[in-house]
């Protein structure tokens, strides 16, 4: 994980057995501001890891800087889209963060929405944005702002956290997760992420998973 000043940050992936179709990343730009990103390959054909490491590559070179997130994003589902095998699309959350300021800009492009955990006690949704990327070329992207103030929690995470099933086929679920991140959210980032995964865990007791388990925690100092 970076290491930035005014921000915690701290991920990780639990690959289910079969290839893996989630990926994260973050990016630092010359202006100190930073990128956090999450994406989830679905549907069948292409090796979903294969199409997960072109994105990858495509948002590197798109993102040189973090201006225009949701141009870049429009160009990016138009790429994908021109690439991506007709059974297969990718959710995809972005968000560019100035750590200085806790201003966060960001693009949701059909992903599950990141939860903002407020010190107060309230939660937002990171919703909007535009639909998966890899189906329609012509898409729009728009972005959205929100500001993190110190001691505030946001979550990004995959499906594979909220449709985690217990043997009994029981969904870990939305409410779970908030319930179980709000009694935290004093913890510093790494705590919060690896505690998400052990509950997870603990919540399938031996239930096989059929998705990978994204879980990317940032914490505003």
């Amino acid at each position: 994980s970076p290491k930035v000043e005014g921000v915690d940050i701290a991920g990780r992936t639990l690959a289910c057995r079969t290839v893996g179709g989630d990926y994260y990343d973050y990016l630092t730009f010359p202006d100190g501001r930073i990128a956090v990103l999450v994406g989830d390959v679905a549907g069948k054909g292409m090796p979903a890891s294969l199409l997960m490491s072109s994105l990858q590559a495509r948002v590197k070179v798109l993102f040189e800087d973090g201006d225009e997130l949701a141009h870049k994003i429009t160009r990016l589902n138009k790429s994908t889209s021109a690439s991506c095998p007709d059974n297969r699309f990718i959710t995809f959350f972005m968000l560019i963060a100035d750590p200085a300021t806790g201003e966060i800009v960001f693009t949701n492009a059909g992903h599950n929405p990141p939860m903002l955990f407020r010190s107060g006690g309230t939660v937002e949704q990171l919703e909007g944005g535009g639909m998966i990327l890899g189906i329609m070329p012509m898409a729009k992207y728009t972005e959205a702002r929100v500001k993190m103030e110190p001691g505030d929690v946001l979550v990004l995470y995959t499906d594979g956290v909220t449709e985690a099933v217990n043997p009994r086929e029981e969904e870990f679920g939305e409410d779970h997760l908030m319930e179980f991140v709000n009694n935290m959210k004093d913890r510093n980032a790494a705590a919060i992420m690896n505690a998400i995964h052990a509950e997870v865990t603990r919540f399938a007791e031996s239930a096989p998973q059929g998705d990978d388990i994204t879980v990317v925690v940032v914490k505003k100092s």
